[in-house]
């Protein structure tokens, strides 16, 4: 089984799912209009973004991530809500797709969940199953979300949780230098406020659109 081959931060996702289900609740929005042909989801946990992508006209959605039951959820969304994609259990570190061939990558929230070298060869393995000309969308909470600093610190903005799932939190001069082999369209960040009892806590995410040259 993949899953007994794969680090104690990834085997930490499949135990989550298992426990508490749907992780990740209802879905996003995204699915924009000027996206088309093959696309990759690295990381689509249960389907939050994984069913909007489903639904575009024009999309051939792949969707993977390493945890099975997480594989399962996804597929029994994208189902309900009508929409088309191949989801499987993979390894984003080691893609089981040949060079170029995707039109777009979509990575929100995974490269987040590994470390810094893994990062790196995760941006590496994107990277190669892009076509030139493809685009890479990428989201993740930044240094200033009020999350940071909870659980055990094991490097530079990296967090780990009780239930194992690290967190890295970015910067934007950081995500630069991560995708500093790409063309950078745009690169930015977005603040808000949750309020949990009563009280306000700031959410941070950046947000940043990269071409393969």
């Amino acid at each position: 089984m993949m899953g007994e081959l794969l680090a104690p931060h990834l085997r930490a996702w499949e135990r989550d799912y298992r426990s508490r289900g749907k992780v990740w609740r209802g879905t996003t929005g995204f699915a924009p209009p000027e996206l088309k042909g093959r696309v990759l989801e690295l990381g689509c946990g249960n389907g939050k973004t994984a069913s909007a992508l489903s639904l575009s006209k024009g999309v051939e959605l792949h969707a993977i991530d390493c945890s099975p039951t997480a594989v399962r959820l996804c597929a029994e969304l994208v189902k309900r809500v009508g929409g088309n994609a191949c989801v499987r259990e993979a390894n984003g570190l080691e893609l089981p797709f040949e060079d170029g061939f995707f039109d777009a990558v979509v990575c929100f929230h995974y490269a987040g969940h590994l470390p810094a070298n893994e990062r790196v060869k995760a941006v590496g393995e994107a990277k190669r199953v892009l076509k030139r000309g493809g685009k890479l969308f990428f989201k993740e909470f930044g240094a200033s979300d009020f999350r940071f600093g909870k659980g055990t610190q094991v490097e530079n903005a990296t967090f780990k949780r009780g239930n194992g799932v690290l967190t890295h939190y970015f910067s934007e001069e950081e995500v630069h230098g991560l995708f500093a082999d790409f063309h950078e369209d745009s690169l930015g960040h977005e603040k808000w406020r949750v309020f949990l009892r009563g009280t306000a806590f700031q959410r941070e995410e950046i947000n940043a659109v990269y071409t393969k040259d």
